[in-house]
């Protein structure tokens, strides 16, 4: 039996067999998608930084550059043991939304044939006997890291970071913060950037030893073409370990 379910972003109603986000997700909502980014930096330390497992803060391009691909470990190849073919996806210079696979060649470096702006995402989509990447595996654009596995972390990017593609407008639903068991305190934040803006905290968490969910009862808004990171800052001496997720729901212009 078919019920009226409320669309939270337009408030308008939808006849659907299923809740809203998870016709969304089945693609029986035209226009509408959804977006889970997640993260973890285990060095988080007292200055802001982003919530990835590169522990660094990207510098990302003005102008889009081919990425190279590469690992640290010669059976991450098209032939090894290891990972042997990669996904990348973000952005093409036209903020619209590109992927590409490619095909590693160990620790020599491998060239997309497209050029990105930004890196959103990458993971391990074939690998040789031991089902997994076996190194680090980075993709850079313009010589800037913007996305990183690692070995221990299975096949995917962890990088609470996301930039709104061209035509879309997003909605913040969600925000979870995990910090690990470190006797220290620690803040999260998620920025936002607009094109030709500055990052601005559109939302701040204190954590300690806890987890925390934040749901968007009104989901922010966030237009096309706005970086986003969820950041982390040690509110304490030395470093700490914070995992980070957020939920968008992307809605054609």
């Amino acid at each position: 039996m078919s019920c009226n379910n409320i669309n939270p972003i337009t408030g308008g109603s939808t006849v659907s067999d299923v809740p809203f986000y998870l016709a969304v997700q089945q693609g029986q909502v035209s226009g509408y998608s959804s977006i889970n980014k997640f993260g973890y930096n285990e060095n988080v330390p007292t200055s802001w930084e982003v919530i990835a497992i590169s522990s660094i803060n990207f510098t990302y391009p003005s102008s889009a550059g081919t990425a190279t691909v590469v690992s640290d470990d010669v059976n991450d190849t098209s032939a090894g043991t290891g990972a042997r073919t990669v996904r990348i996806q973000g952005l093409d210079g036209d903020y619209n939304f590109q992927e590409e696979t490619i095909t590693m060649n160990g620790t020599t470096g491998v060239t997309s044939s497209n050029t990105f702006l930004r890196l959103n995402r990458m993971e391990v989509m074939t690998a040789g006997s031991s089902g997994s990447m076996e190194g680090t595996i980075t993709a850079d654009v313009g010589g800037n890291e913007l996305s990183r596995m690692e070995a221990d972390y299975d096949n995917q990017s962890l990088q609470a970071n996301y930039t709104i593609p061209a035509g879309k407008t997003a909605y913040l639903t969600r925000i979870q913060i995990t910090s690990a068991k470190d006797n220290k305190e620690a803040f999260v934040g998620f920025f936002t950037r607009e094109l030709g803006s500055l990052f601005k905290v559109k939302q701040l968490v204190e954590v300690y030893r806890n987890n925390v969910v934040v749901d968007f009862t009104a989901p922010l808004v966030i237009p096309e073409k706005t970086d986003i990171e969820l950041r982390g800052k040690n509110a304490n001496s030395g470093q700490i370990s914070i995992g980070g997720s957020f939920d968008l729901i992307l809605v054609d212009n």
